[in-house]
This record gives structure tokens, sequence and C-alpha cells, in this order.
């Protein structure tokens, strides 16, 4: 067990975001969170992350590695998990590269800062996420698509146990789309957790093992992605009818008509 979640209740005010969720991920497990905009799906990885204390306030509702969140040190919990955000919290002033090598800050042991190590992985990083060209830009200067590549790379070498994506693929055109749903995959493939939110079903289907569905009055329905992710299902989480396609081994769900108001 990677990541677990125990009786989690999350709400606003005036509103359930979700209620006693028991979810369990597993080493090389790759989790979809799938739902309607606002119902909660940024603040859930935020409380998985350890960002966003719990509405009961019991600390064991997320446990990590077999710990509790907040028993970690920020150190060693961000070797544990790697959380992208929606947005930056600040703007980076620096190159690509500079950007890149944050990743590798839970590693740093020395006083003398980064090493030659870690300089190859954040390099290894850059390059894996098609950024070698651009690597003394600065990051200001890149499109939305292209940090979005950077802020991926600066997860990749920052190498934890768990990666928490809230909307990895945004601003990412097709290709680079399936280049970092391959890339997740593989990192699955070598053990890691994965858990993103996702508003295209299509890259759930195809490369998610396991499906969180998030509905707007807060319950949710949890397992595998053969199971949970049906036509059914995804008609009322969304509330519009849905048509499903076979190709091969893939299914393909495309919206279809909106209820009548």
């Amino acid at each position: 067990m990677m990541l677990q979640t125990r009786n989690l209740t999350l709400e606003y005010p005036g509103k359930m975001l979700c209620r006693n969720l028991d979810l369990t991920i597993n080493p090389g497990e790759c989790w979809a969170i799938l739902g309607q905009n606002g119902c909660g799906k940024t603040t859930l990885i935020h409380a998985l992350g350890g960002l966003r204390p719990v509405t009961d306030g019991n600390e064991s509702s997320v446990m990590v590695a077999g710990k509790p969140a907040q028993a970690w040190s920020r150190r060693e919990l961000a070797r544990n998990l790697g959380i992208m955000l929606q947005e930056e919290p600040g703007e980076f002033w620096g190159d690509v590269h500079e950007y890149v090598l944050l990743g590798r800050h839970p590693h740093v042991n020395s006083m003398f800062g980064w090493q030659a190590a870690d300089h190859e992985i954040a390099s290894g990083a850059v390059e894996r996420m098609e950024l070698t060209g651009l690597a003394h830009r600065s990051l200001a200067t890149l499109s939305g698509g292209e940090r979005q590549r950077a802020r991926i790379a600066l997860l990749l070498a920052q190498s934890p146990e768990c990666y928490l994506l809230d909307e990895p693929l945004q601003h990412l055109d097709l290709r680079h789309q399936l280049s970092a749903m391959t890339l997740f995959d593989e990192l699955c493939g070598q053990g890691k957790s994965l858990v993103m939110v996702l508003h295209d079903v299509g890259w759930a289907s195809r490369f998610c093992d396991h499906v969180l569905m998030l509905f707007d009055d807060g319950h949710t329905i949890t397992g595998s992605t053969e199971e949970v992710l049906n036509r059914s299902n995804l008609e009322a989480l969304y509330q519009c009818t849905m048509a499903e396609y076979v190709t091969g081994r893939t299914r393909h769900f495309v919206p279809g008509t909106m209820p009548s108001v």
C-alpha cells in the first residue's frame, strides 16, 4: 500500500465534496479521478498530498506508506509524494534546466547543494519531455504546453513513489498528451503509483487501471476501470448521454446530448 484513505470526508461550507472515502492505492497502479467542474477533484488531490486538513481532523484519514501524511517531514513526504497542482504558486525566472533541477531538492543532503548526479537526472528528465533544445531558455518565455512539459519533467526528476497529478494534460497537444500518458504508463511499470485528474475519458480507458468517480453530491464510485468505466456511470456522472465505441481493446466514450432543462 502506497497511499490510503480511511473514512475521508472533505467539505466546504454548504457543500459536501466526499464522505467516508476508503481508498487504497498500491504500487504500480494508475488511478483516474473523474468528475464535473467544481465537484472537488482538486481538493481531493490536495488532501491526498497532505496540503489540506481533512474535515473531521483525523490525521489517520490519509496514510502515506503506512504513516499519517502529517507524520512525515516535508522532505520525507516529498520523496514519497510528488504533486502537480493546476497552477504554479509563483513565478520562476530561471531557465528550464534550473527549474527541473528543483525536483531534486528532497534528495539533496549535502551542504554543497546539487551534485553532478542531480544535474544528470534533471537533464534526463528534460530530454524525456523533449525539452533539450529549450533547456537554457527562460521558463517564463515558454508556451503553455512547453511549461506543462517542464512541470512534468520536474516531477520526473523528483522521482517520488507516488505521483498526484491535477490535470497533467492541460495545454498539451495530442502528440504530447500521448507522450505524457505513455510516460505515466512506464512509471507504473516501474512500480510507481499514479493518481491523476483527467477530463478525457478516453485516456482513462486506455491507460488507467482504476477509476474514482466523484459526484457533485459527494458520493463516489471506485474500482477497476473495467468495472467502473461504463456508459451508465458516465451518464450519471456528467449528466449527459454517452455513446460507446470499441476499437481493439480500447473503449471510447463520446458525449451525446444534454438533458432537457
